[in-house]
Parts: C-alpha cells; sequence; structure tokens
C-alpha cells in the first residue's frame, strides 16, 4: 500500500519526527507553566496591604508622569501619599496597595488589582486551555507537514 499513496518508509517516518517534535514541545510548555509558580497569574508572595485611598489633589490627564494626591488611613493615622495616576475628581474614592515597607517618609501608593484572592479553579482551568491550545498548535502542525491532500475530481 505505500507505493500506491505515494509515500516511503523514510517519508512517513520524517513525518512522525516533526509531529513528534511538536507533541514533545507542547509537553514541556504545559510542565514548564505548571511548575513554575506564578506564571498562570496565581501569586506566590504575600498579599499586599490594600487600604481605601480618597483623592486629595486631582490632575488632568494632559501632564506627563501626573502624580494624584491621595490620603490614605494605616493603622489609625490619615496620610498624604502620591499615586502616579491622572483624571480622577477629588474626593472619589478607591483601593490601593500599600507598599511592604510603609516608612515615616514620603509614602507611593498604586491601583489595587481587582482580584484579592485567587480562585481554586483558576489553575486548573488556565491550564486545560493552555494543553488545549497546545494540542491545537500540533494538530495545526501536523496538517502542515502532511501537506494538501490531491483527490481526484470528478465532474
Amino acid at each position: 500500500m505505500i507505493g500506491q499513496s505515494g509515500s516511503s518508509p523514510g517519508r512517513v517516518a520524517s513525518r512522525w519526527r516533526e509531529v513528534a517534535v511538536a507533541a514533545v514541545t507542547g509537553v514541556l510548555v504545559v510542565l514548564a507553566v505548571w511548575l513554575v509558580p506564578g506564571v498562570l497569574g496565581v501569586s506566590g508572595g504575600t498579599e499586599a496591604t490594600v487600604v481605601r485611598a480618597t483623592v486629595t489633589k486631582p490632575l488632568p490627564c494632559t501632564n506627563t508622569g501626573a502624580r494624584e494626591g491621595v490620603r490614605v488611613e494605616i493603622d489609625g493615622q490619615r496620610r498624604d501619599a502620591t499615586l502616579s495616576a491622572c483624571g480622577h475628581n477629588e474626593g472619589e474614592q478607591f483601593d490601593v496597595a500599600l507598599p511592604a515597607d510603609v516608612g515615616p517618609g514620603p509614602l507611593e501608593v498604586r491601583i489595587a488589582p481587582p482580584a484579592r484572592g485567587d480562585s481554586a479553579l483558576m489553575r486548573p482551568v488556565a491550564l486545560g486551555l493552555l494543553s488545549l491550545s497546545c494540542l491545537a498548535g500540533g494538530g495545526y502542525a501536523w496538517l502542515v507537514v502532511r501537506g494538501p491532500r490531491r483527490r481526484p475530481v470528478l465532474i
């Protein structure tokens, strides 16, 4: 049957090697992402302290490198801080993340990320989607290596 399909045994073996390279690459990518913490957005470190901030000195977004003034409450004490942002209204409130070392000097805060906790399903779902994308990439590689199918056209 090999003679009828037009493929030689050497060509079939090289096709399988090429597909095996794509499969092994996909498996290695999934394993690397699974073993390295924090790649899928799951934080491996400590959580930042999130507090509520009130804008005291708003700035328009026309200024380059705008730093708005905000007021935060840390351990019952109100402190003024700077926030690298623009376009907020005076009195507007939102969550900010404090730096790990809150000393007596000037304080710079950043806007807190929207998700504070990690979902128990986030990592398995992300790994499953990554596996599916690797499978799709391997299937595409197989289609490219296989080449076009020549079928007789019956009219």
